[in-house]
């Protein structure tokens, strides 16, 4: 099980940044946006959620959705129960759930498989419960979001220089050259 989630999270994650040929601001900003919807949209809403952020933004929409796991069916309970923890401490109002109880509250959202359901049953938490989450996760979406892309974007910018170094170019010839295949590669 343990060499399986590896496998996974190295091809999914590692590998196309690794074989990346984006300019690093593209990759950098997919894994911004994945984590910001990972952490900001109810789970059972990200692929919707990147689609929309994707008519406005461009990206690498393969690592974002990679990064949209942040929250996923394992960890939500426990994330969501921390979003309310986190936004009761935030808003200074008492924390009124224990897990066991709000996970039974959680139980219709995580049943949904359509959009819209999820959404509906999300809404149905109660406004004194989804205060809290959203506060919780606006904060922690903004703060990973904006580690996520500077992490990103320096590794990559580090491996776009040696690539450059590597095919004899300098490093501001070869970033344009991904810029202009990455337009190609959007328009096509």
């Amino acid at each position: 099980m343990i060499k399986r989630i590896r496998t996974s999270f190295y091809q999914n994650l590692i590998e196309p940044l690794v074989a990346s040929k984006n300019p690093p601001s593209f990759d950098a900003r997919g894994v911004s946006f994945g984590l910001i919807v990972g952490f900001l949209a109810p789970i059972g809403t990200h692929v919707i959620s990147l689609c929309l952020i994707r008519f406005a933004f461009r990206f690498h929409f393969g690592i974002a959705f990679a990064f949209t796991f942040v929250s996923n069916p394992l960890n939500v309970v426990p994330l969501y129960y921390g979003y309310y923890y986190m936004g009761s401490w935030l808003l200074g109002k008492p924390v009124t759930l224990e897990l066991e109880g709000f996970e039974k509250l959680l139980s219709p959202v995580l049943s949904t498989t359509y959009f819209w359901e999820a959404v509906s049953a999300f809404a149905a938490l109660g406004y004194e419960i989804l205060l809290r989450w959203f506060v919780s996760a606006v904060v922690l979406s903004v703060v990973f979001g904006a580690l996520g892309y500077v992490v990103t974007y320096k590794i990559q910018v580090r491996r776009c220089k040696r690539a450059a170094l590597r095919m004899g170019m300098n490093y501001e010839h070869y970033l344009e050259q991904l810029e202009k295949d990455t337009e190609t590669r959007s328009t096509e």
